[in-house]
C-alpha cells in the first residue's frame, strides 16, 4: 500500500490568484502543492492556458465546499479578432476558416453584442475541459475524434462594448457559471458577417471574488506558509462573502451536529428567523468554530423528521478548530 506523503501546510481557506497567461489551472495548483504541501488543494472554475485572471483556490477543508466557491457569476474581458476562425476558438488553435472583415461601426457592433444578453443553450466546445466518459473533451479533439455534448442552459447578464478597431472588438461580459466565452465570441463574429477567435481573455471576477484581491502566482510562490495563511480567507469568512447567513449553537448542539444527529428546527433557529427553504447557511459553535454548512429544505420535501440537509460537517480538531479530514470534491482537487 502506497503511503501518502506528510502534509505540512495545515490552514483551511480560500485564496484568490491572478493566473498569468500560459500555465494551465492544473499547473497553478501543482506549483502551490509542491511549494506548501497541503493535505489537499484544488481550484474552482478552470481557466484556459491563454486566459488570465481570477482563479479561486481552496486549501484543505475548503476543498469540501466546491459548489460554493465556483457558483457565482463570472465577469470576463475579451478581445475578438475577426477574419480568422481556429479549431480551439482562441489564438492557440489552427486556422479552420477565414472570411473578409467589413468596416466596423460601433452601432451595429453594439447591437450584435447586446444580442448575446439573456438565457440560451450552449454546448461545450471540442477543446474544453468538459468531461465525456471520464476524459476531457480536448483529449478526444487532439485525437481527431468528434464528441458532442448536449447543450446546457447559460445566461449572459450584461454585455459592455469597450473598443472597436479595424478587425478587433474588445468587450466585457457578465455571465453564469459554465459559460464558454470563446463560443460566444464566435457567435458574435458570425452575427457581424465574418468569423473570428479570441485573441485575449481575462476573468475579472468569479463572484464574490475579484481580480483586485488576487495574488500573482509569483507572489504566492515566494511567500512562506505564515504569509500565505494571512492572505487566505478562512472558510467561514469566505462563506459569508458568498452570502451564507450564520447560525450559532451551543457546544452540546455543535457536538450533536458533528456526530450526525438531527436537530429539531427550534434547536437551530429561533422564532422570526430569516432562513428560507433552499437557503444554505453556516453553523458556528460557541467559540466561533465552523461546525457545518446546512441547507434548509422545503416543508415535506425531505426525510421524515428532517428540516435541513447536510452539505458539509466539519469535525473538531484537537486544538478546537475544525478538522482536517478531507473528501473528494468536484472542483478539480489535486
Amino acid at each position: 500500500m502506497k503511503r501518502r506523503g506528510k502534509f505540512l501546510f495545515g490552514e483551511d481557506g480560500v485564496l484568490v490568484v491572478d493566473k498569468p497567461e500560459g500555465p494551465t489551472s492544473h499547473d497553478v495548483v501543482a506549483g502551490l502543492r509542491r511549494r506548501f504541501k497541503p493535505a489537499k488543494v484544488g481550484h474552482a472554475g478552470t481557466l484556459d492556458p491563454f486566459a488570465s485572471g481570477v482563479l479561486v483556490l481552496a486549501f484543505n477543508q475548503a476543498t469540501r465546499l466546491a459548489e460554493m466557491w465556483g457558483a457565482g457569476q463570472k465577469v470576463y474581458r475579451g478581445v475578438l479578432a475577426l477574419g480568422r476562425a481556429t479549431d480551439t476558438g482562441d489564438l492557440t488553435g489552427a486556422t479552420v476558416a477565414e472570411a473578409p472583415v467589413t468596416d466596423l461601426e460601433r452601432g451595429p457592433v453594439e447591437a450584435a453584442l447586446q444580442g448575446l444578453v439573456g438565457p440560451r443553450m450552449q454546448s461545450p466546445p471540442a477543446y474544453s475541459a468538459a468531461k465525456h466518459e471520464g476524459r476531457p473533451l480536448y483529449s478526444y479533439a487532439r485525437e481527431g475524434k468528434e464528441v458532442r455534448k448536449p447543450p446546457r442552459p447559460i445566461t449572459v447578464y450584461e454585455a459592455v462594448l469597450h473598443k472597436v478597431e479595424p478587425g478587433i472588438i474588445e468587450f466585457e461580459l457578465t455571465c453564469s457559471r459554465g459559460t464558454y466565452v470563446r463560443s460566444l465570441a464566435e457567435d458574435l463574429a458570425r452575427e457581424l458577417g465574418s468569423v473570428g477567435h479570441l485573441s485575449a481573455l481575462r476573468r475579472l471576477a468569479s463572484r464574490p471574488f475579484e481580480v483586485a484581491e488576487g495574488l500573482s502566482l509569483e507572489e504566492a510562490l515566494d511567500m512562506g506558509p505564515r504569509e500565505l495563511a494571512e492572505k487566505m480567507l478562512d472558510v467561514s469568512s469566505a462563506l459569508a462573502r458568498c452570502g451564507l447567513p450564520l447560525v450559532e449553537v451551543d457546544d452540546d448542539k455543535a457536538w450533536q451536529l458533528r456526530q450526525g444527529r438531527i436537530l429539531r428546527p427550534e434547536e437551530l433557529i429561533g422564532p422570526g428567523s430569516s432562513l428560507k427553504p433552499g437557503l444554505a447557511f453556516r453553523v458556528h459553535d460557541a467559540e466561533g468554530g465552523l461546525v457545518a454548512v446546512l441547507r434548509w429544505m422545503e416543508p415535506g420535501s425531505g426525510k421524515s423528521g428532517r428540516s435541513y440537509e447536510n452539505i458539509r460537517v466539519f469535525p473538531e480538531r484537537p486544538d478546537g478548530r475544525e478538522g482536517h479530514q478531507t473528501s473528494a470534491s468536484a472542483m478539480g482537487a489535486e
